[in-house]
Parts: C-alpha cells; structure tokens; sequence
C-alpha cells in the first residue's frame, strides 16, 4: 500500500482545477491554446468594464506652478473669454506703443529741437526780406527769444501779436518754426497809403488799414479815405481800422416791408467792408486805376464810389459784379481813343445793371459855370479934366 507499482501510468492532475471557459484569466496568464491573445484597444482599461476613459490632463514638472500629486481637471474655456484675452493683449499693446511713442516725442522736444537759427523773409519765402523802415535785427530781438532754447516752448500766435504791437510799420506779420531748429519771421512792409478823418483828427492808414500815425490836420498825397468808423472810436498806433457795414439801400427795404422778408437781404448775408475794400483794392491794382486814386467812399456799401484823378467821380453801386464794372470804367478812364480825354470832369455812373447782366456807363460833365460880365469900370471926372487940360487947344 502507498508504494508505486513499477510499470505503472504517471497520475494526471484532476479535471476540476482546469479553468473552464468563462472563468476569467488573469492579467499574466496566458491564453489558452488555441485562441489569439486577445488585445485592448487604445486607451481602454480592463478595469472600467471596456469604457472609454477620460483623458488626463498633461502636466509638465518643469512648468512654474507645478505640485506633484493627482493631476487636476481642466477647465473648460469659452470662446467669449477667447476674445476677452485677445482684445485684452491688443490694448495693454497699444498702450505700450503709445507710451513708447510719449516718450520718444518727449525726449525728442526736450533734447533735440532747439533754437539755432533765425530767419527774416518776405511772405513769398525769399529773402533778403522788405523791412521798411526797420531792421532784420531789430525784429529778431524783439522776439526774445534765445539760442539753445526749446523750439516748441513759445507760442507763435503770441509772438505774432507781440511783433505786430510793437512794430505798426509791418503790414503783415507771421512767426512760425521750421525743424528741426530754425525760427521764420514772415513780414510785409506797411505803406501809406490812405488818411482818414476821425473826431480828434486826421489818421494815416496802411493798405490793410493799419493806423500808422495820428495828425491834426490833413496829410498830403494820400488817398481820401470816407468810412463809418464806430461810435466812441478812440484810435491807436498799430490797431485795425475796421469800419461800419452800413447799406442804406438794405435800411430802406427792411424799414419800407418789414413783413415781407423775402425782398431784404439778411445783414449776416452782405459781405463786410474789410471784404469790400480787399476786394477793390485788388481789382484797382489789375486794372491799372490805383495809380490815379485820390479818393475811395466806402460810407455806403450800396453805393460804392471813388475818384479818379481828382476829376472824375466814378459811382459803381453795391460790391456786386465789381470785376466788370471797374473793368468797363477803366476802359472809359485810360483810353483816350474810345473813352475819356485827360481834360473831362464830371460823373461816370457804372452801376447800372440790366437784366441780361449787361453793364453799362454815363458820363455826365460838370456844369461849367457861365462867366457873369464883369461891368465897364465908371470914367473917373478928375483924369477927365486933367486930360482936356494938358490938350492943346484947337485953332
């Protein structure tokens, strides 16, 4: 009993500790024979019943922040929080360029532009400048202004102002600055040119009438200036003569209708005596009349007049169409074939306007005075006798 037989079979292990075919293998046992291993798929875990896991977030160790420990879920951001950052990064961006330019500009105001050189010159830009009756260094020291100072640490419209005050021989005045260091004085040279009166006097006005001087009485050679100067007008050296719109014509149909304001043509409408008197200035200048001017009314804008050569009053109504009405009366003044000789005085009317636009002039002389006889002188009784006495009596 317990010992082996010799010859006998080696005893096979029990059928029961067979696996059977649903029993589950385990993880490092392998497959029985017969059947392929079988393979996961990517990503799937045999533990979650074949599903699909969650993927894990990747979390770098070298990355700033980093704790070790269980990775954390991500959260989810939207595209609204998307845009938020870009436009975000987009105005802390602008605001780094816009300070990067400040102080660049900054830097550039304060280090590099500064006051070297000083130039005097006509309103056209070429020099040597018209100064009248001053000096290039006379104007540039009354800027006060130093070298090596700040190009931009004055005011040019100030400066302006100052030179103009200061200097009334100046018709027109401009400061300005060119960089990178360089100030430009832009001047036009006053000219006398017309006399006005006022109620303590006489003025001397410049083309752009500018007060030059003050007299009692009338200067010679000017040109006889009638305007409507403001009530309490007190004059002054280097001030702006700058006249009354006054249009009689206007007061006449605003007095005459009042509820009809279509016919009158609104005051903010008419064009100022300042406009008026630039724009005849200019067009006497082409025309070749300023030469003969002696005397410009400009009391009336409806009736606008001049005197040329002191013989000839020229009538050319209001400022409307002023081109071809001095263009017709110069024609009638200067050509001696067609128009006026030197010796005529009298009126020539260019302010009549047709419907068509046509414009046309009458000449009307001066009434010449007839010249009264001048009685026969009476004999006087004493020369009488005295010449029968020294007679020879008559045989």
């Amino acid at each position: 009993m317990g010992l082996e037989k010799r010859g006998a079979p080696a005893q096979q292990p029990p059928r029961g500790n067979a696996p059977r075919p649903n029993q589950q293998r385990g993880p490092n046992q392998p497959p029985r024979s017969g059947q392929p291993p079988r393979q996961n798929r990517p990503g799937q875990n045999q533990s979650n019943n074949g599903r699909r896991p969650r993927p894990q977030q990747q979390i770098n160790p070298q990355k700033s922040g980093y704790t070790p420990g269980s990775p954390r879920r991500q959260r989810r951001v939207t595209q609204a929080e998307i845009l938020r950052r870009t436009r975000r990064r987009r105005f802390l961006g602008m605001l780094a360029v816009l300070a990067v330019l400040a102080i660049g500009a900054f830097v550039s105001v304060n280090l590099l532009f500064k006051v070297a050189i000083f130039r005097v010159e006509n309103f056209d830009h070429s020099t040597p400048a018209d100064t009248g009756i001053y000096t290039e260094e006379e104007i540039v020291s009354a800027l006060n202004i130093e070298k090596n100072s700040n190009l931009f640490a004055f005011s040019t419209a100030e400066k302006t102002k100052e030179l103009q005050a200061q200097f009334p021989y100046l018709d027109k005045v401009e400061v300005t600055v060119q960089m990178p260091a360089t100030v430009v004085v832009r001047l036009t040279p006053a000219t006398e040119r017309f006399t006005c009166m006022y109620s303590g006097g006489w003025m001397v006005l410049s083309d752009a009438l500018r007060i030059l001087r003050l007299e009692v009485s009338q200067p010679e050679g000017l040109i006889l200036l009638n305007a409507k100067l403001p009530d309490n007008f007190s004059p002054a050296i280097g001030q702006q003569v700058i006249p009354e719109t006054y249009n009689s014509l206007l007061a006449h149909t605003e007095s005459s209708a009042e509820s009809d304001s279509t016919d009158a043509t609104p005051e903010s409408a008419q064009p100022t005596v300042t406009d008026i008197v630039t724009q005849l200035w200019q067009l006497l200048q082409d025309d070749g009349l300023l030469d003969g001017l002696t005397a410009l009314d400009i009391s009336d804008t409806s009736q606008l007049s001049f005197t040329y050569q002191g013989r000839v009053d020229v009538l050319l109504g209001n400022s409307s169409s002023l081109d071809y009405k001095l263009r017709l009366a110069a024609k009638i003044l200067t050509d001696p074939d067609k128009g006026l000789s030197g010796s005529d005085r009298g009126t020539l009317d260019v302010s009549d306007q047709l419907e068509d636009g046509e414009i046309r002039g009458y000449f009307q002389p001066y009434e010449q005075p007839t010249p009264t006889p001048e009685p026969a002188p009476e004999p006087d009784p004493e020369s009488e006798n005295a010449e029968n006495a020294e007679e020879p009596p008559t045989e």
